[in-house]
Order: C-alpha cells, then structure tokens, then sequence
C-alpha cells in the first residue's frame, strides 16, 4: 500500500507498509537502524541522520502517504496503512473514496474513523468470561508459584494496562484470528481483552462485537477459539511479561490446566457467580 525509503547514511532499504513490525525491525537493523520504529520520524529532510520518504503505486496508497508529517512516526505511518488495509469489507469502499477525495488532514482522522465506522456495524456485544490465574516469582531463588487472586485485585489497573499493550503489539484484532465457520465470521467485528473484578475477584473478560447475535453452534465455535488464545495465543504470549509489584514480580495467565476452568458468556457467569456465592443479577449487570 504504502512503500517507505530509508535512508541512513550511505544505506538505503526500501520498506512494505504494512508490515509485522518485527519484520520492519530487522530490515532496520540491516542498514544499521536499531530505533523503535516509533521514534523514526517522517522527515526526508537532507539534515536528518535517518531519512525516510514515503511513496506509493497506488491512488489510496499516494493519498495516504502525503497525510504524513515529521510529527508523525514509522510506527504511525506503519499503524495506519494496516487499519485501511484491513478495514472490513462493509466499509472499504466508503472509506477508500474518503482517502481519494482528500476528506483526511491527518493520519489519525483516518484511524479514528476507520474505528468509528467499524463500530457502526456492531449491534450486539456479548462478553465472555474466564477465571485468570497469578503467579509470581521468588526474587531470591526464582522459584514460580501461584499466588492468590488478591494480588489481581490490588493490582487491575496495572494488569489491564498490560493487557491493552499486549493487544497494541500485534497490528491484528483478536478477532482476525477467528477460523470458524463462515456464517459465524461473518457476524464477528471485533474482539478486546480485557479484567473485571466480579465479587472481590478478578476475572478476564472478552468484549466481543457483533453484526448480530451468535446461533448456539457458532458460540460454541467461538469459545474455542477464545480457549484456544487464552491457552496458546494472546494469553500464552501475556502470561510471560512481568508486572512490577513491592513484592515481586507478578505474572497473569487467561488460562490454567485445572478442572475448574472455565470460558463463558455473561449470563452462564452470572448463573455461576449466583450459584456459588448468592450474587444478585446487578452485581455484573452493566457490563
């Protein structure tokens, strides 16, 4: 969509935007670039000691391109033309005849309406739950044991904090991820991870945006999928960053081996918690 020159010094790289950014990384480094790409400004400026000018073959890719100042970042440039490129099919053509008649004065008015757009065709969000699991490590022999979930409570803003990154370092939606049946694709927008605490607990929590509701198969195929991130995916990747507490590091997984695991949507977790501990219906309503 968009292509970006580098130039540094006497060495030159020619970038594929968008690309994965550990990809972008390395292509850096080729030409001796070891900046985050969000410290690589847009500036072709000959005084620069990193040039980059983009560049593109394309109508949407050229209107792209000329949106982007040396305020903006390799990372922003790199953010944006992954969020056009993979805009859903609903709203392509609409936004790809914004891009062409030039309704766009920044990058971000792009993504910002990219997002705006997307959530339009949401008309159902379900959310999904799960128990997490906390461990932390023993600073002195580095010892892994599970801790109670207390140190969830005391610590949910820094963990979703940490959840939202985690999500921020793959250019994907959780949700493009989705290998389910074609009809259940179809009513899938969007997927965000996130915590809530629930009874003086902390639980994951999947906000999942919907074109309209899943049947009780495609659900069904959905919690799979949710199962499978929390176990193999987002949450393996997740459980492996540390959270800096005054008594240690702590450690947060979506996912554990044990019989009283579970993956559910909001009402089967509202039966659950008025079933085991005698909540009433409002304590999780407003989700």
């Amino acid at each position: 969509m968009i292509n970006a020159l580098i130039q540094n010094g006497d060495q030159t790289a020619v970038l594929n935007l968008p690309s994965n950014p550990f990809s972008l990384l390395y292509d850096l480094s080729q030409i001796g670039i070891r900046s985050r790409l969000r410290d690589i400004p847009i500036n072709d400026d000959e005084d620069s000691t990193i040039q980059v000018k983009l560049f593109a073959n394309s109508d949407i890719g050229s209107s792209l391109a000329v949106l982007f100042k040396p305020s903006h970042s390799l990372e922003d440039a790199n953010l944006c033309a992954h969020m056009v490129e993979n805009a859903r099919p609903e709203i392509l053509e609409e936004l790809e005849q914004h891009i062409i008649h030039g309704q766009y004065f920044s990058p971000q008015a792009v993504m910002e309406d990219i997002k705006a757009m997307t959530e339009e065709l949401i008309s159902v969000t379900v959310n999904y739950y799960c128990p997490l699991q906390i461990h932390m490590t023993d600073e002195e022999y580095g010892d892994w044991y599970e801790v109670d979930n207390g140190y969830g409570v005391a610590h949910e803003e820094a963990i979703r904090e940490l959840v939202k990154r985690e999500q921020e370092r793959d250019l994907h939606n959780m949700a493009d991820y989705f290998d389910g049946s074609e009809s259940a694709k179809s009513k899938l927008v969007c997927a965000v991870w996130d915590v809530q605490e629930v009874g003086g607990e902390l639980y994951g929590v999947i906000h999942t945006g919907l074109r309209e509701a899943f049947s009780p198969a495609e659900e069904k195929e959905w919690i799979d999928e949710l199962i499978g991130q929390a176990a193999d995916g987002f949450g393996e990747g997740l459980e492996q960053r540390e959270i800096k507490t005054d008594d240690g590091d702590i450690y947060v997984s979506f996912w554990h081996s044990g019989n009283d695991y579970f993956m559910e949507n909001e009402m089967d977790f509202q039966q659950r918690m008025s079933d085991n501990l005698g909540f009433e219906e409002q304590q999780i309503g407003g989700i």
